[in-house]
């Protein structure tokens, strides 16, 4: 029994000396706590952040914004406003990287630190050309989430731009291209083809590709009937002439 409780102490022990580094992790990144403490629509990234797929693996603020998390802040409510003022202008330091809110060009260099296979094939697409180009293409953080992020439902994150997603589920939206639109319109001639003639499908679909598995057995059945009707009637017709 001794060396259960030892064992449980020492569970315990090791529990509160991890949760108390990730808490210590937490306080050093000054970008979360003055924007915490500003409240309002300055506090909303942090919270978004906050269970994000990024924050799970250590993507902190200064990855993406630039500047020094690492400013100590002490305590912030009993800062003076010069003293605020101080801490923010070195945590938000040019000298350190910072960029703020990054667009265009710039944002996809930033995602593509992490993500550059991504970047390049969605740069390559005609939305993110349209989007480089100012002509009203989507960013990444459009359809995965500026802090928050997200991988994103296709085709409910569409609809935020696009009224008809009909067939967008069956295609890659990350290398939208002119065989890729395309390849869209036969998509949608073709539901709604198959809406036209009715819920269920024909017997035999036009293509052998769609055919389902109890219409392949069924085909099958019938071709092994109708062979052996034949071979006996070839069998009767050759009785008949001894």
């Amino acid at each position: 029994m001794n060396t259960f409780f030892r064992m449980a102490f020492l569970t315990i022990v090791l529990s509160l000396i991890a949760a108390t580094g990730v808490s210590a992790q937490e306080k050093t990144i000054a970008c979360v706590i003055c924007h915490e403490y500003l409240g309002g629509e300055l506090a909303r990234p942090v919270k978004e952040w906050k269970g994000s797929l990024h924050q799970q693996n250590g993507i902190t603020c200064d990855l993406c914004h630039g500047g020094d998390p690492a400013v100590d802040i002490g305590n912030i409510r009993q800062l003076s406003s010069s003293q605020f003022a101080d801490r923010q202008a070195r945590a938000m330091s040019k000298s350190h990287g910072f960029i703020g809110k990054p667009a265009g060009k710039q944002l996809f260099d930033v995602c593509g630190r992490c993500h550059e296979a991504s970047v390049d094939r969605y740069a390559g697409s005609i939305m993110g050309k349209a989007y480089l180009g100012g002509k009203g293409g989507p960013s990444c953080v459009v359809c995965h989430g500026t802090h928050n992020n997200v991988i994103p439902q296709v085709p409910k994150v569409c609809s935020g731009c696009h009224k008809d997603t009909t067939g967008f589920e069956q295609i890659d939206p990350m290398s939208v291209s002119e065989s890729t639109i395309a390849e869209l319109s036969r998509i949608k001639i073709k539901l709604a083809s198959e809406k036209t003639r009715g819920a269920r499908p024909a017997f035999l679909p036009e293509f052998p590709e769609d055919l389902g598995s109890f219409q392949i057995g069924f085909v099958a059945f019938g071709a092994v009937i109708a062979l052996f009707l034949i071979g006996c009637l070839i069998y009767v017709i050759l009785e008949k002439r001894r």
